[in-house]
């Protein structure tokens, strides 16, 4: 009765789909990829409907044979859920309906369970015998509840006995009793309900007004029931097609299939109609692929009907598909035959390669021992460079310290020479004139002078040093911490720490040729260096040796004094 195995079939059939690529990236159109991929969700939506027809039949069999009125309700439960999913259950269904139905004297539910065994019967392809069980009622014999049920019947197999109809005059005789079920479906509906509008669109479309059918269907929005929505997109994707506009049609007839995919519903034709324009536009995969679903689905709900339709195009596209196979066969072989090839020249040359390989790491392990000695005697040349440049970095900064000074020191002694020269031949005068008073009072102011040219020479040495290092107050506070760095007084260039330093930055370290030269006992410098290196910002021995480099940069660019 029912196909237990179907979510099986439907599952290999995604899994068979989802192998080929170019199905799903092969068209740039984004319904085509929804549409592949709702059909990639088909099994998950086959296994939603198979719980909720189990659940159905779980509570069947929990009613008792006495609850009658339960149980017609049940059977009509499953017939709905089996009408486009599995036809032999709702045959098997409508069936017990109608047993239960005659047993009941039910005439309501009797009728309907006529009309739910010719459905199916007219689905398996049993068209005469659906024409049977609904001729009674064509005389006039249908009860108000049943009307639209009926009307619908009686328009969906009319019409496909025209369709099947061998002669011409059956075809005609079958075609004017769809038009009066069509007819009399138009007078149940209320004008301008989707429902209606699909309907008299349908008529329309059947005697060739396509263009008014579009108008009449035009705009639509999707109403979110997914059999009605397939069944109004499939009836403007006719209207379309039969116009030759081939693009809107395929357009409408991918709608109508999603909406059939995601209804759970196996017996459709819109993914058929799909796959045979996608074939005429040279889609073959895709079209063969749908074909094969399409098939499946239809073994599957027994719609022989639909067995017929797809055997009639399947052929030539499943003839097509393989002969693309074939060909796609025939240029792998080649490929791989070139391949192979390509793998034998290659084992060649790798033995070749090997080879020279092997010589070449000889010669690379020459060369490399070679370069070894090369880099050791490029170290040693680079340390000697660069102990090279440092001494005459060195040189060059001693030499100019001592272009400057010497310069600055020949110019001061010659100025001291000259007035000590002034001042002897003042004694000498006084001496001979014996004016010894005067001559105390020369010596006095002479003491006087002294200090004061000493005073001009501590100026003059400032001077310089700070011509020479111009940022050295900054450079050497930047040595010492914030609140230990040495302020000087306005207009001071350099102070008495700042001079012992200063001195020792043109390489004056001894502490005894600092006092000499600072008029200062060697205590006393040694006690200013010991202070000023605690007051140092990092290591404090490293003080003196950092103050060595102050000024550098700027010395090398630098020109001597004039």
């Amino acid at each position: 009765m029912i196909k237990r195995n179907s979510l099986k079939w439907m599952a290999v059939i995604a899994v068979f789909l989802s192998f080929f690529p170019s199905l799903w990236a092969g068209s740039s159109d984004s319904l085509l990829v929804k549409l592949n991929q709702t059909i990639e969700q088909r099994p998950s939506y086959m296994q939603r409907k198979e719980e909720a027809l189990e659940t159905l039949r779980q509570s069947l069999s929990k009613l008792s044979a006495g609850n009658v009125e339960g149980r017609m309700n049940l059977y009509e439960a499953l017939w709905q859920e089996n009408r486009s999913y599995n036809t032999d259950s709702s045959l098997f269904y409508a069936t017990a309906l109608s047993q239960l139905a005659q047993q009941a004297g039910n005439e309501e539910q009797k009728q309907n369970a006529l009309l739910h065994r010719a459905t199916a019967l007219m689905t398996i392809g049993m068209f005469k015998e659906a024409d049977e069980i609904i001729k009674p009622l064509r005389e006039g014999g249908v009860l108000p509840g049943q009307r639209s049920q009926f009307f619908h019947l009686g328009r969906s197999l009319f019409g496909l006995m025209a369709d099947y109809a061998v002669t011409a005059q059956e075809k005609a005789a079958y075609a004017s009793l769809t038009d009066d079920f069509r007819d009399s479906l138009l007078t149940i509906y209320e004008s301008g309900s989707n429902m209606y509008r699909m309907i008299y669109a349908d008529k329309l479309t059947a005697h060739g007004k396509y263009a008014e059918a579009l108008r009449e269907l035009l705009p639509f929005t999707p109403t979110g029931d997914g059999r009605f929505d397939a069944g109004y997109h499939y009836t403007i994707a006719e209207a379309y097609y039969h116009m030759g506009r081939i693009e809107e049609a395929r357009h409408y007839y991918t709608l109508a299939a999603i909406s059939d995919m995601q209804s759970d519903t196996r017996e459709y034709i819109a993914l058929r109609k799909l796959a045979v324009i996608l074939f005429q536009s040279g889609d073959i995969d895709r079209a063969y692929h749908y074909l094969t679903l399409c098939m499946a689905d239809a073994k599957a709900c027994n719609a022989r009907l639909r067995i017929l339709e797809i055997l009639d195009t399947f052929p030539v596209v499943n003839e097509a598909y393989l002969e693309k196979k074939q060909q796609q066969q025939r240029v792998i072989t080649g490929v791989l035959i070139a391949i192979s090839l390509l793998v034998v020249s290659l084992i060649f040359a790798i033995f070749s390669v090997l080879k020279q390989k092997k010589a070449l790491q000889q010669a690379q392990t020459d060369l490399a021992h070679a370069n070894s000695q090369l880099n050791e005697v490029n170290r040693t040349l680079v340390e000697y460079n660069e102990e090279m440049k440092r001494q005459n970095q060195l040189i060059t900064e001693t030499s100019y310290l001592k272009e400057a000074y010497i310069t600055q020191y020949m110019d001061q002694c010659s100025s001291y020479l000259e007035k000590m020269e002034s001042f002897r031949k003042r004694l000498r005068q006084l001496l001979s004139a014996g004016k010894t008073k005067e001559i105390q009072q020369a010596l006095t102011s002479y003491n006087q002078e002294v200090e004061t040219e000493l005073a001009e020479f501590y100026d003059s040495f400032d001077t310089t040093f700070i011509n020479l290092f111009p940022t050295f107050v900054e450079d050497f506070n930047a040595l010492l911490r914030e609140d230990e760095q040495v302020q000087l007084k306005p207009g001071q260039k350099l102070n008495t720490e700042l001079r012992v330093f200063a001195l020792i930055r043109l390489g004056i370290t001894d502490s005894t040729k600092i006092a000499h030269f600072l008029r200062y006992s060697v205590t006393t410098i040694y006690n200013y260096r010991t202070r000023m290196r605690n007051r140092a910002r990092g290591d404090r021995d490293e003080l003196e040796k950092q103050v060595m480099e102050i000024g550098k940069k700027a010395l090398k660019g630098a020109n001597p004094p004039q």
